[in-house]
């Protein structure tokens, strides 16, 4: 499966190594979101991370580029700063839901059909789901009361009022001393921002995402693939990608629940 070069978010994580890394840009730790997890996920290219958001006690809307091709089952967990997965399944097999790390929810990753890896705004559905296999505790998010809600407004009144973004992202920070290359922070800890309107494009919404922005926090990066949006309190899309190699700003694509084929998709898997 081929990954997307700008997509800001699906975390490659070594199978040597535990170290899976967060944060969104500029952002705070979020207590805020509880529904707003991580999970993890092994492809024949390795073991990634992503981030997802309850829609019921089972379902969890994230991104298609997180659900698809992968092996196995996905591993799941809600707590602020997630615990460690410990190292990936041996000899690129995927999860079991007999492998399932201490403190993780097993769960079957499902990608839209029609999604093509092509960072276009007509036909995007960057959107997938991942069913757990038990129900959890958890207050779920709220989808938008109806399919092409965001059409109802103009972009004066979409633009006047911040949207939040919450995932597990990375951040990059440069040495104190040496080479001043952004080097990647590693926790794992929930983190969320706001950032205002761009441009509502087709099935993406583009969001000015800059730490320095005066008028939002930050932005999303590696890791906070699939996590939440939310405008006006509901649930409006998944992240999708970027456009800056080291997360510094730009604009951020987020994938519209509400659009027709992803909200038809995405109610295939609710009750």
């Amino acid at each position: 499966m081929r990954r997307l070069v700008i997509m800001a978010a699906a975390m490659l994580i070594a199978a040597s190594t535990a170290a899976p890394v967060s944060a969104i840009v500029g952002g705070e730790v979020d207590s805020a979101h509880p529904e707003v997890g991580i999970f993890y996920f092994v492809t024949d290219e390795g073991r990634f991370r992503c981030s997802g958001t309850l829609i019921s006690s089972t379902v969890l809307l994230t991104a298609a580029h997180c659900t698809e091709g992968v092996i196995g089952k996905v591993i799941v967990n809600f707590d602020q700063v997630a615990p460690p997965a410990g190292s990936a399944p041996a000899n690129g097999a995927g999860y079991t839901s007999a492998t399932v790390p201490a403190g993780y929810l097993a769960g079957t990753a499902h990608a839209h059909p029609d999604f093509n890896e092509k960072l276009q705004t007509k036909d995007l559905l960057d959107v997938g789901v991942v069913v757990l296999d038990a129900p959890v505790a958890i207050e779920p998010a709220t989808l938008p009361p109806a399919q092409g809600w965001l059409d109802t407004f103009n972009v004066k009144t979409l633009k006047a009022e911040l949207f939040s973004v919450v995932g597990y992202g990375i951040r990059f920070e440069k040495p104190d001393s040496g080479p001043q290359t952004p080097t990647a922070v590693a926790d794992r800890t929930r983190r969320s921002t706001t950032a205002p309107l761009q441009n509502l494009n087709g099935e993406v919404i583009q969001l000015a995402e800059g730490a320095r922005d005066s008028r939002g926090g930050g932005g999303t990066c590696f890791g906070d693939s699939g996590g939440a949006i939310y405008w006006r309190g509901y649930l409006v899309g998944d992240t999708s990608f970027g456009g800056s190699q080291f997360c510094k700003g730009g604009i951020g694509g987020f994938q519209r629940v509400d659009t027709v084929k992803a909200w038809a998709f995405v109610h295939s898997f609710l009750p």
